[in-house]
């Protein structure tokens, strides 16, 4: 029995998972592909056999003879698994596909000119828009209207031209058509004049879409319309007002004055409406974080206190907090009430929040300032954090007081005596000179030096004390100094700093590490490399050669690539760090260490190989990654499959359509057919702008 005989038997067998192998097999032929077998595949009753046809029917890609049988697949017919299978495997065959669609269009009824349109939009490929603007003037209304959607669909690939389409739609006389263009010009999140819109907004049928696309236009004189349909409208409707009100006043400065202006004359029922919905537990999220941003356009006291109560809510959190920021003074008194909240998240909350208001209203100091006696660990971080860009001296005392906290309370005071040095340099050298006879002040002032450092006139003037610091019993004391002797920099640190990778604490040695990688001689150049590539290359201690290669990568010095080469052939972790810092270099010397990684016996060392190799995008990396298909793991597979559709080229595509043939796993099946299309793309025949405004200037 001949091989096509076999598979012929073997797609009649009643068993589908003997049909599913036998559509697999079809890939795999000599000769003409056999497109009789392939289309009685397409058909089958089974899913899981048609979509393996589909698989097979796109790796033949772009054989016409299989191109012709699928276009006559959309003809008029009974099998709707078929014709479906059709569009999908044409979707793969993408520019190929085009034209065949082109030349049999006047032969199909309306269903088949609507899986055309199905195939177009899956393609998404720019070339399909002349098509499609012909079925724009299709006789039959849902083939218009099909072709609408599909030109918002590719538009994603080429917005300019796609919002040029969908907007001359705007002026058709057929409504279901200006809904569906509306669509999508929002869909492309278009930014369209509000001389355009305002016609449209008359019709009741096309007014909610109009709300959205008034969103993004940035005209205050969409406010009036806005503001009154929010006065009429319930329900749904009155949310789906609500998050177009927030976009507007979010568009555009002048668009959110004039809602600031306009929300004045809003009925006290809208109000009441707005706060009550934001607070609605039986309301979706979204619609509830849409009337929290309303409610700053409010700009009242109560609008406030509403969104302090949300504070407590994981979910709306950030929302209520945006709300507050942009009510500014006037959630002054909310947010001070709030900072003596049952929960301690909720007062952490209200006390970050007053933060930028410190420096302007009494209150909020006076708060920030009695929760640094707060019981919770996380509302003194935050009243660190508040006062530490505003504080007085007093403050510093106090941020010196708790950097001996836990880690959480110690973050932010970290921070605020960063900051509060800066505000007061004087004070700051106080607590360096106590520091000598008080060596639990002896952190602190390492973290002063290192702050003072780039103003010193004499940064070397603190060398010995921060010698002597490297001798503190105190873990964090120690890390302080090498960091301010970081910052120092010079000749003379780099000893100390090296005398530190010995210590007996691994944060230590770590925090050493990364002090080599920031001592420079007066020119800028490191000091430390020597010393960190030793690290790299020797040390026993797995974290300390990873950190060493970090570093080594953030230097960016050439002299790091060889032992960041050999990095990449030792235990996994190290090796994926190792070849994350090459990836700040090119040239043919890293490449070659990329290539020897490619035969890491772990999946994960390879997958971060191939992920630098891919940078820059050229045939040499290709060919390297096209190896790559043939790996033991379908996961390594299906990443150089997505590189792959990347970077296109003949190349790409002939290795991805050769891998396509024999793949088995389903998921790197998929991601094969998808590079594919990718593929094509990256090779220049297909435009990714952003979408662009629709006529050039707005507003």
């Amino acid at each position: 029995m001949t091989e096509l005989a076999e598979l012929e038997r073997a797609l009649a067998a009643e068993d589908a998972e003997e049909r599913r192998r036998a559509a697999a097999g079809l890939r795999q032929t000599a000769g003409p592909p056999p497109v009789a077998l392939l289309v009685r595949a397409l058909g089958d009753a089974d899913w899981r056999v048609r979509k393996e046809a589909v698989l097979t029917a796109v790796a033949l890609a772009p054989s016409e003879d299989v191109r012709t049988v699928l276009v006559d697949l959309l003809r008029p017919g009974d099998n709707v698994g078929a014709r479906n299978s059709a569009v999908e495997a044409l979707a793969g065959y993408g520019i190929h596909a085009i034209s065949a669609l082109a030349s049999v269009l006047s032969e199909l009824d309306a269903d088949g000119k609507k899986l055309v349109v199905d195939v177009l939009a899956r393609c998404t490929r720019p070339e399909g828009l002349p098509l499609l603007k012909t079925l724009l003037r299709d006789a039959d209304v849902n083939v218009r209207g099909a072709a609408v959607e599909a030109v918002a669909a590719i538009g994603e690939a080429c917005a300019e031209e796609a919002i040029l389409i969908l907007d001359s739609c705007l002026d058709s006389a057929d409504t279901f058509v200006r809904l569906a263009a509306l669509s999508g010009l929002n869909r492309l999140s278009a930014e369209m004049p509000w001389a355009r819109l305002e016609p449209l907004a008359q019709d009741a049928i096309l007014l909610p879409a109009v709300l959205t696309a008034a969103g993004r236009s940035g005209a205050a004189e969409a406010v009036p319309v806005v503001l009154a349909a929010l006065e009429s409208a319930h329900g749904r409707t009155f949310a789906q007002v609500i998050e177009s009100m927030v976009r507007l006043g979010h568009s555009s400065p002048v668009a959110r004055e004039a809602l600031v202006q306009g929300a004045v004359g809003v009925s006290a029922r809208v109000r009441e409406a707005i706060l009550s919905l934001s607070a609605d537990e039986e309301a979706a999220i979204e619609t509830r974080r849409a009337a929290l941003g309303a409610a700053a356009l409010l700009g009242s006291e109560a609008a406030a206190r509403t969104a302090v109560a949300a504070l407590s809510d994981d979910l709306l959190a950030e929302q209520a907090e945006a709300t507050l920021a942009e009510l500014g003074g006037v959630a002054v008194e909310a947010l001070v009430a709030g900072a003596e909240a049952p929960s301690p998240e909720q007062r952490a909350a209200c006390i970050s929040l007053l933060g930028p208001l410190v420096a302007l209203h009494p209150d909020a100091t006076a708060a920030a300032k009695r929760a640094l006696a707060d019981p919770a660990p996380e509302v003194v971080a935050a009243a660190l954090d508040a006062l530490g860009s505003a504080g007085d001296r007093g403050t510093l005392d106090d941020a010196v007081r708790l950097l001996d906290s836990g880690p959480v309370v110690r973050q932010s005071a970290h921070r605020a005596l960063v900051a509060l040095v800066r505000r007061h340099p004087a004070q700051a050298l106080a607590v360096v000179t106590r520091a000598v006879a008080d060596p639990a002040a002896a952190e602190a002032a390492a973290i002063a030096i290192e702050t003072l450092a780039p103003q010193s006139t004499d940064p070397g003037q603190h060398l010995s004390f921060l010698r002597s610091a490297l001798d503190s019993p105190a873990p964090t004391t120690r890390c302080a100094a090498l960091s301010a002797l970081s910052a120092i920099s010079g000749a003379e640190a780099v000893e100390p700093v090296a005398f530190a990778l010995g210590d007996e604490e691994v944060e230590v040695r770590l925090a050493a590490v990364r002090a080599l990688g920031k001592l420079t001689d007066q020119q800028g150049a490191p000091l430390g490399l020597e010393r960190l590539i030793d690290v790299a290359r020797s040390s026993a201690e797995l974290e300390l050669a990873a950190q060493a290669a970090r570093v080594l990568g953030e230097l960016g010095d050439r002299r790091a690539i060889a032992v960041l080469g050999e990095l990449c052939g030792r235990e996994p972790l190290l090796a994926v760090l190792a070849l994350e810092a090459l990836g700040v270099f090119e040239g043919p010397e890293r490449d070659q260490h990329l290539a020897l990684a490619l035969a890491h016996p772990d999946p994960e060392v390879v997958k971060s190989a191939m992920r630098v190799l891919s940078t820059p995008r050229n045939a040499a990396a290709a060919e390297r990654l096209a190896e790559c298909l043939d790996h033991a793991e379908w996961d390594v597979r299906r990443l150089a499959a997505e590189l792959l559709g990347g970077i296109g080229g003949d190349a790409a595509l002939g290795a991805l359509r050769s891998r396509l043939a024999v793949e088995t796993h389903e998921l790197t099946q998929g991601e094969l057919a998808r590079a594919i299309v990718d593929a094509e793309t990256a090779s220049g025949r297909r435009r990714t702008a952003p979408p662009p405004s629709l006529r050039g200037a707005r507003r």
